[in-house]
């Protein structure tokens, strides 16, 4: 490919992605005005609130035979996803009912020793009144210890918040079942209206909030014993009551997302919409606790930290709906199963492939298998767009639709005459890269959800915007492509330094908008992180050399630039934030401190955890090594590549954006280690060219 030729080459490529990414968000943006609120808010209607709690209770245990109560509750009122995460990632029946207690995640448990099957005690004294329904006064022994062990996690949930806000707006919470005691359990663990008589303890017309145990569900079997006395149910409830049916814990020992339904008589049919997921279909028990709270008209105390769910019409019918929930929730659930296993397998495969191609010599053979790497994150979001989770067995489904998209992303990387360039076919993958997860991100990240390398919804860390891992994808593909694509335009050092300046500073700015902007991104730890490294590569495009006085002004505006996000989320209603604008109210109420301590605590204790993180910070260490120590015996292993002009600053920019965002985020030790597997892929692939020509 001739000089002319790369460049223009550059510019289709710089053009495509720009396009691609300014449309999307201005659609974005058109639509969220069309569209307004995500849906009608629950309101108060004056009756009672009826909690029924289902633990295990799934999408896979509804049907229109097996469950028709649910299904018909389904076809006449709203419904979602449920997660249920509590303290710990397997989340126990008792975690699940203490969790709706608190409105932020909790655990029946003071030591980290998890039993599912435990049953907490409760202690009955004195009757309640009105005497005559036979409810008695209740406390639980355990209580303390769960409070202490409470204030110790990160979270600091106050267990018996949502017994204490009805109570203290001179309103009753009854509690049907020993599991339904903790959730209607006061701060100090007292129960004033108790009845050991689980679901059947319902009487109308005695509290204005009734929590009621179904039992766990195990399986569709015991979902239909479940629908039966949910039958028998409805036709005691009084016509203004609302109903909540909620699946509040996981089963079988596997965490997964479960199901959630509101009904009340005459309400209009649709889909759940939280505002801390962000996400049709998707809600926490911790939003239960504020809308319970918000239908029996108590202010919701500021210890919530769930929203009150609204509901976003639908006019399909209940085949739809449950057919909807179960792909989510099934995508969901398959995701979070599959990746450990998928990644680690093919993580092996790949590196016995090229220990085997390199000791043969095939060099065609490495540029094709770092290509298809460089190209798995992209595959991994894009196979969202098929249903690979019904399929049966799931793993392999989705490897056959993972290895297809990944040929695919590889043949149009080697399909024109920028094969024959070094960087041509890495900077299409990197460009197929950012527009995906960009896209994806800019319109709600609905393909992160059910991605091996996405969100992971259930461990309720990321719902919207940029997590970690996709950070890592997204920022590293981004910065490879910047600099790939200003290697093409400025063709030979001295020449054209104004255009790869200009590939750098807008490609660099898409980039800060949709990882940061509350709208889309919103990351917190991101957007210094891509500054400084955008501000690195910028300056090695105009041959500017970087001093100790140019990298504190790159410094200062990182920061400037995170603020001005953070600012403009905070200008939003309390009710639209997202974290970025909370932490600024933090900081404006004196609470950022803890909020820094507590992701740095993460931050750490994942190294503590997960001993296999230290891989990454090794391989981190090498890497770097190798980049800043030529002479070094890594540094001549590498060597080879700085023949091509700005792929050393490149480089430098993306280990500098690793080491930033590790340092920023909670979890950063994600953001190194697929930034990384990026960064390796594209080596590979350049190096595998470099030497071939050579």
């Amino acid at each position: 490919m001739t000089e002319s030729a790369g460049r223009r080459f550059a510019w289709q490529v710089f053009g495509l992605v720009v396009l691609l990414l300014v449309g999307t968000m201005v659609a974005s943006l058109l639509g969220a005005r069309a569209s307004g609120r995500a849906g009608d808010p629950v309101e108060q209607t004056g009756g009672e609130v009826v909690v029924v709690g289902a633990p295990g209770l799934s999408w896979s245990d509804v049907s229109e035979h097996g469950t028709p109560t649910l299904w018909s509750l389904v076809g006449d009122g709203a419904s979602a996803g449920l997660i249920v995460r509590g303290a710990h990632e397997l989340t126990c029946p008792a975690d699940g009912w203490l969790t709706l207690s608190a409105g932020q995640r909790a655990a029946a448990d003071d030591d980290g020793v998890q039993d599912c099957a435990e049953v907490p005690e409760v202690v009955t004294g004195e009757a309640s009144t009105p005497a005559r329904i036979g409810d008695v006064e209740a406390t639980i022994p355990e209580w303390n210890s769960w409070v202490e062990a409470a204030a110790r996690r990160p979270l600091d949930a106050e267990l018996g918040s949502l017994g204490s806000a009805v109570e203290a707006d001179g309103r009753c919470i009854r509690a049907g079942g020993a599991l339904a005691a903790l959730g209607a359990a006061g701060t100090e663990g007292e129960v004033s209206q108790y009845a050991e008589s689980e679901l059947t303890a319902y009487q109308p017309g005695v509290c204005h909030v009734t929590l009621l145990d179904a039992g766990v569900i195990a399986d569709p079997a015991e979902a239909g014993t479940l629908d039966a006395r949910l039958d028998v149910l409805l036709d005691r409830l009084p016509d203004d009551a609302t109903l909540v049916v909620a699946g509040l814990a996981d089963r079988d020992g596997r965490a997964g997302a479960r199901a959630v339904v509101v009904w009340r008589e005459g309400m209009e049919p649709g889909v759940l919409h939280s505002p801390t997921t962000r996400q049709d279909g998707l809600v926490q028990t911790t939003d239960l606790t504020a809308t319970v709270l918000t239908l029996a008209g108590v202010p919701v105390p500021e210890a919530v930290s769930g929203l009150p769910v609204s509901v976003q019409a639908d006019d399909g019918t209940a085949s739809d709906r449950v057919g909807s929930r179960q792909d989510l929730t099934a995508g969901i659930n398959g995701a979070k199963a599959l990746a450990i296993p998928v990644l680690g397998i093919g993580c092996l495969l790949a590196l016995v492939a090229l220990g085997a191609l390199a000791l043969t010599g095939r060099r065609t053979g490495v540029r094709v298998l770092g290509l298809a790497a460089m190209a798995f994150p992209s595959a991994s979001f894009l196979a969202g767009l098929f249903p690979w989770w019904r399929g049966s067995p799931q793993w392999l489904t989705l490897t056959v639709v993972l290895v297809v998209l990944v040929a695919a992303h590889v043949a149009v990387a080697v399909a024109g005459p920028w094969r024959h360039h070094p960087v041509g076919p890495p900077a299409i993958v990197a460009a197929l890269t950012v527009v995906v997860v960009g896209v994806d991100v800019i319109l709600g990240s609905r393909l992160a959800l059910i991605s091996i390398l996405g969100a992971q919804p259930i461990t309720a860390g990321r719902f919207y915007g940029m997590g970690n891992v996709g950070y890592g994808v997204f920022a590293v593909s981004g910065l490879l492509l910047a600099g790939l694509l200003a290697v093409l335009v400025r063709s030979r050092r001295g020449t054209r330094r104004v255009e790869a300046v200009l590939v750098v500073g807008v490609l660099g700015l898409l980039l800060v908008l949709v990882d940061g902007a509350g709208s889309w991104g919103a990351d917190f730890g991101g957007v210094p992180a891509l500054v400084v490294a955008l501000g690195v590569l910028g300056l090695a495009a105009a041959e500017i050399r970087l001093t100790p006085v140019r990298a504190l002004l790159i410094g200062a505006g990182a920061l400037v630039v995170a603020a001005l996000l953070m600012f403009v989320d905070w200008l939003r209603p309390a009710d639209s934030r997202t974290h970025l604008g909370n932490f600024l109210q933090s900081v404006i109420d004196g609470g950022a401190i803890d909020i820094v301590l507590r992701k740095l605590d993460q931050s750490l204790g994942i190294l503590v955890r997960y001993p296999v993180s230290w891989v990454a910070a090794l391989v981190l260490v090498v890497v770097v090594w190798a980049v800043l120590a030529p002479s070094s015996r890594p540094g001549r292993a590498i060597a080879p590549l700085w023949q091509i002009p700005l792929l050393h600053s490149t480089i430098l920019a993306v280990l500098t954006c690793l080491v930033i965002g590790w340092a920023l985020n909670d979890s950063g030790i994600a953001v190194v280690g697929i930034g990384l597997a990026v960064a390796i892929a594209a080596a590979i692939t350049v190096g595998a060219s470099v030497s071939r020509r050579t």
